[in-house]
């Protein structure tokens, strides 16, 4: 389906009054914050059809599932709140090929579709968690290439253990466990056997001593075959601080390094700088448009900016120029960033926006005319 809000009862035309950018904010509401997914989990279905978003009520330490139809001839919105989990790690993503979401609750994964049917798609073994509760079962939940996998990177007593989750078979296969902590696996765009893994600074789950991150960014197969650091020489807070890396459509990774955007090819082992600019989270489909946000760390001094680049023209142009401090305060399951990202057939930009007076909504803006100014 071609989207088009112009006409959809559920959006609102708001043009950026520095730049003239032209976006839609969903006005319609079902629970007092509404999101759009993580930067690198896109909500918007491959067709266009329906977009799932996440749902928080403040104070309550709870994130549960919404979808909206973006036929604007069939307006529908429903929120679910049996589709809920808890903490700011468990991830929802869609399922490739449909319009159903996953999300991990508790020590199991389920399946939702936009009606609200509810199945359980696998489930960890009693015996492995041990009567142990798991903080986290996926960071991302992303799906393999071919369709059949789902990445976990459970954290469970101040351990990680990968595993994959088989949505066919229900079968978790786990694949190895770690005393530091990895978290944000994800499958690659166009290899069914390979994750990206990220190392993350922890806390001694005992003392309470804080360990930061050494090399952030490491492959592993899964056949355990590979697991090395993706740039040896990039040791974290020494001359690097690679954060929020993710995989283009055609297979590079990416990430912003907050003084600027770099890609890396993991065949020729090449390394581009991008975009010279200040980046929080980015986002890319094809590596030429790329959108990024400038930035939330700094929400305090200073309004929020999301910003469109072209890569061959060097051009760029705010989508929303000064987005106030969001109402409520982030942290935790409050991630409230914009994470602006790419729909899957890179027409549309999706992010979360305060431009109603620092309320949180959810935006999407077309990338043609975007384009056009930036050519």
């Amino acid at each position: 389906m071609n989207l088009d809000l112009s006409h959809h009862s559920y959006f609102e035309k708001y043009i950026d009054k520095q730049t003239g950018a032209e976006s839609y904010i969903l006005k319609e509401k079902v629970a007092q914050i509404q999101q759009n997914f993580y930067f690198s989990e896109i909500g918007l279905t491959e067709d266009n059809e329906y977009m799932w978003f996440q749902c928080m009520n403040w104070p309550a330490e709870f994130i549960y599932l919404g979808v909206i139809s973006m036929n604007p001839e069939k307006p529908y919105i429903k929120a679910f709140p049996a589709a809920g989990f808890q903490g700011g790690g468990n991830k929802p993503n869609l399922i490739p090929g449909t319009h159903d979401a996953i999300f991990a609750a508790g020590s199991a994964v389920y399946r939702i579709d936009v009606f609200g049917n509810i199945k359980k798609v696998f489930e960890i073994d009693e015996e492995f968690l041990t009567y142990r509760t798991p903080d986290r079962l996926s960071t991302q939940l992303t799906v393999n290439s071919a369709g059949k996998l789902v990445a976990l990177d459970m954290r469970i007593a101040g351990k990680t253990y990968l595993a994959t989750g088989n949505l066919e078979t229900g079968e978790v296969k786990m694949l190895h466990k770690f005393n530091r902590h990895y978290d944000h696996a994800q499958f690659s765009a166009i290899d069914p056997k390979l994750i990206l893994l990220d190392q993350d600074w922890e806390r001694d789950y005992h003392t309470g001593e804080r360990f930061d991150i050494d090399q952030r960014m490491w492959l592993i197969d899964t056949d355990c075959t590979k697991f090395e650091p993706v740039l040896p020489k990039k040791w974290f807070r020494h001359g690097s601080i690679i954060c929020h890396d993710f995989w283009s459509k055609d297979g590079w990774i990416c990430w912003p390094d907050y003084d600027a955007v770099y890609e890396y090819n993991i065949e020729s082992e090449e390394t581009n700088k991008v975009w010279d600019n200040s980046m929080c989270h980015v986002h890319t489909n094809d590596r030429k448009y790329w959108v990024g946000d400038a930035s939330p760390y700094t929400w305090d001094q200073k309004p929020c900016r999301v910003i469109f680049f072209n890569r061959e023209s060097g051009k760029e142009i705010d989508i929303f120029s000064a987005l106030p401090k969001p109402n409520y305060k982030s942290g935790g399951v409050y991630h409230l960033d914009p994470h602006p990202q790419f729909s899957r057939d890179g027409e549309s930009i999706i992010s979360m926006t305060t431009v109603n007076d620092g309320e949180v909504d959810i935006s999407i803006t077309p990338v043609k005319p975007l384009a056009e100014i930036c050519s």
